[in-house]
């Protein structure tokens, strides 16, 4: 069923259909309609079993709810309607007329209305609490990829069916925990820096988590995305493969003739996702090199508290304000609300008495009701800050001069520390291969190697390369350029005091911007040598 007549921008009659199966817990006696769902969703027992409305009464008396079984058949009518339960097609067994007025209909539960009922459990048990990224399931991808791609085609052909779809469900439930987990960490971050009612000693213990946490979740992050991107690119030419493997075993079928839906990751459409979260595509970073920025975007909010907590708490929230006065509105009674209302927004019940006005120059008097007069010229001290009294002189303006010197300085040594990883991997001039090189060029090697895939939006194939430029530094005054080659059977080392990091298959290599350039800074190195020589 569709819409005939559908509105651009507009949701179809079909899905329109379905939020239908919502209402029921937004509306007035959304409490007796979530009780009469719960004892269909509460137990397992209670999927497959169907209730009367009288069956139905009978538990709602149990829990407190008076309610007679006309309208109890009625709540249950109203979720027959929007889809939340179905009416049962057994025929009940009646001993009197009576019994079988009572009996006529029987409910149970579907499927749409189990689902809905799920997430509203799930919402009203939801708390805004912090909630920790799973990192842990980083590892566990990575494992589950490396043991799908050592299955060659041959091992493909002859694998356990349950066992692949077995392998392939892990690995799907843990990136899909580890993208939920993301997202409701960076929810409640930003739900967190954009407070204005943080007092310092608040300030100071979520900066020292913010910051702990976010760079080992960072490090983390930045540690296993080479190698769950390389193992991706390939893994997925054997998808198709892999797939109709795991579903080549016995399928459930719906009473329609068509297969039920499996575990997600068992159709090769569903690994679009998991490639565009660690390698992404033509023009477009993945999402785990996004979160890496957002990290950036929380400490950036983070200062911006800071800054606003040293220049005197000038941007206040009155968030806590609100709910003291909140909480006094809820436990007063009627005439103490009032008094409280009016002591609280200085307004007070309406007495205007009309006589002409003193001034001339202003011919509204100052009794006149606002309602039907022009507005008048607020000064802007008193509308914004509420201040009647004249300002006095402008106070001192704070000195900012030692906190930026000590910005700059940092930043100088950070380009000078980044200067010299970058001279010290333009060093190793032609194919790395095996190389030791210290953990600051490690970083600095392997963003560059980030920014090689990712400009090249597609997996490297055999003779394949993909490159990045980088400016002059010391020792190639002409800049220099780094080159990712597919390379099947060879391989790059890279030694470093934080460990070893293999590159199978792909050999790196440093190459000059131009030929020129490096043949010019060869022949001075030759000249200079020979007058060396010359002068011994």
């Amino acid at each position: 069923m569709s819409d005939p007549t559908p509105t651009p921008g507009a949701l179809p009659l079909t899905e329109r259909v379905r939020l239908e199966a919502l209402r029921y817990a937004s509306g007035e006696e959304a409490v007796t309609y979530i009780a009469i769902m719960r004892l269909f969703t509460g137990e397992i027992a209670g999927l497959l079993s169907d209730q009367s409305a009288a069956e139905v009464r009978a538990s709602l008396v149990e829990q407190g709810f008076e309610l007679d079984t006309d309208t109890v058949d009625d709540r249950l009518s109203y979720l027959v309607e929007h889809g939340n339960l179905a009416r049962s097609p057994r025929e009940t067994e009646a001993r009197s007329l009576r019994e079988y007025l009572q009996n006529r209909s029987r409910y149970q539960l579907t499927q749409r209305g189990e689902m809905v009922h799920r997430f509203v459990e799930e919402l009203l048990g939801y708390s805004d609490t912090a909630r920790e990224v799973s990192t842990e399931m980083l590892g566990g991808i990575l494992a589950g990829l490396g043991d799908l791609d050592r299955l060659d085609e041959a091992a493909i052909a002859v694998a356990d069916p349950d066992g692949l779809a077995r392998s392939i469900g892990t690995l799907f439930a843990q990136f899909e925990r580890l993208v939920s987990s993301t997202r409701d960490f960076y929810t409640y971050l930003s739900q967190v820096l954009v407070r204005y009612d943080l007092d310092r000693d608040e300030f100071q213990a979520f900066k020292t988590v913010l910051l702990d946490y976010l760079q080992r979740f960072v490090d983390e992050i930045g540690r296993h995305m080479p190698q769950l991107s390389d193992v991706l690119v390939w893994v997925e030419p054997r998808v198709p493969a892999l797939c109709a493997r795991a579903n080549s075993g016995a399928r459930l079928q719906g009473v329609d003739g068509s297969v039920a839906r499996r575990t997600q990751g068992l159709d090769p459409a569903d690994w679009s996702g998991l490639h565009a979260w660690f390698v992404g595509g033509a023009g477009r970073d993945s999402d785990a090199a996004g979160v890496r920025r957002l990290a950036t975007d929380a400490m950036r909010a983070l200062l911006v508290n800071l800054r606003r907590i040293a220049t005197g708490r000038r941007e206040q929230s009155r968030y806590g304000d609100m709910l003291t006065l909140a909480s006094w509105f809820h436990t007063a009674d009627d005439d103490t609300a009032h008094a409280l209302w009016a002591a609280a927004f200085g307004l007070y019940s309406c007495r205007h008495l009309a006589f002409a006005a003193d001034d001339d120059a202003d011919p509204v008097p100052a009794t006149a009701s606002w309602w039907r007069t022009p507005s008048a010229d607020v000064p802007v001290a008193l509308r914004r800050h509420g201040a009647r009294t004249i300002r006095g002189r402008a106070g001192r303006r704070d000195d900012y001069s030692a906190a930026k010197a000590a910005r700059i300085a940092e930043r100088e040594r950070a380009e000078r520390e980044r200067a010299a990883a970058l001279a010290e991997i333009a060093r190793h001039r032609g194919a790395l291969g095996t190389a030791r090189i210290s953990d600051r060029a490690r970083a600095e090697l392997l963003d560059l190697y980030s920014r090689a895939m990712v400009g090249n939006g597609r997996p490297l194939r055999d003779g394949a390369t993909a490159s990045v430029d980088v400016g002059p530094v010391e020792g190639a005054p002409g800049g220099w350029r780094l080159t990712v080659s597919r390379t099947p059977g060879a391989g790059t080392v890279l030694t470093s005091p934080a460990g070893r990091l293999e590159l199978c298959d792909l050999t790196v290599s440093v190459e000059p911007a131009s030929w020129e350039e490096e043949r010019a800074s060869w022949e001075k190195d030759a000249s200079w040598e020979k007058e060396q020589e010359g002068t011994g």
